[in-house]
């Protein structure tokens, strides 16, 4: 293992820790999950965890002309990848419920030269997008940091059109990591059918289909 790498997880390992413990601080204090906050997003775009989590672009399957939502972006990690998928043809809509986050993406996307984004800064219950518009839907380690993750896919359900993919992606080393059972159970509970399970306990990603 190259010097660099090793610097990065261990700066990563340090990360987390920090993470974690202000999470566990939430949700003592609140009783609920919270969003990564603004000021640590440069953990989830670490050069050692882009390495690691390239394949999930891949599990989601966006395909060229689509138009796909990207809820709870951070800082645009898999963002600019994204919308080169879905090309010139295609739209990807991202939202964050954190003003910041959304900034940090635009500056992204202006430095890319990526023109076909759309930005919302919203809620996951309270999404900037008609009913049956949205081929699809992915989100990377987000959906436990929701509240009520079941009511946020109602939310997903609603956007997405008849037939549309969500596809969710989750991390062992995330402070709110939860159980594939766990999601598919999420999943199930706001309509969603399972349709394609990759990976492993460490990150896994799991595919969902709307109903047609």
């Amino acid at each position: 293992m190259q010097i660099l790498e090793i610097v990065g997880l261990i700066l990563l390992g340090i990360a987390l820790f920090w993470l974690f413990g202000l999470k566990l601080i939430l949700k003592f204090a609140k009783g609920r999950s919270a969003p990564c906050p603004a000021s640590l997003s440069w953990i989830v775009d670490l050069p050692i965890r882009r390495r690691y989590m390239r394949p999930v672009l891949d599990r989601v399957g966006i395909q060229p002309g689509e138009t796909v939502l990207e809820l709870g972006p951070g800082p645009g990690a898999f963002t600019v990848d994204a919308a080169r998928r879905v090309g010139p043809e295609g739209k990807l809509i991202v939202v964050d419920i954190q003003a910041a986050m959304i900034a940090q993406v635009k500056a992204r996307l202006q430095q890319a030269v990526v023109t076909n984004v759309e930005t919302h800064v919203a809620s996951a219950y309270e999404l900037p997008i008609e009913d049956n518009s949205v081929d699809r839907a992915f989100l990377v380690t987000v959906l436990p940091e929701i509240p009520d993750p079941v009511r946020g896919l109602h939310e997903i359900y609603r956007v997405l059109k008849p037939g549309g993919v969500f596809s969710t992606t989750e991390e062992f080393l995330d402070p709110d990591y939860p159980r594939r059972k766990t999601t598919i159970k999420w999943a199930e509970a706001a309509g969603f059918e399972p349709t394609e399970s990759y990976g492993n306990g460490l990150i896994y990603t799991l595919n969902f289909q709307k109903g047609t």
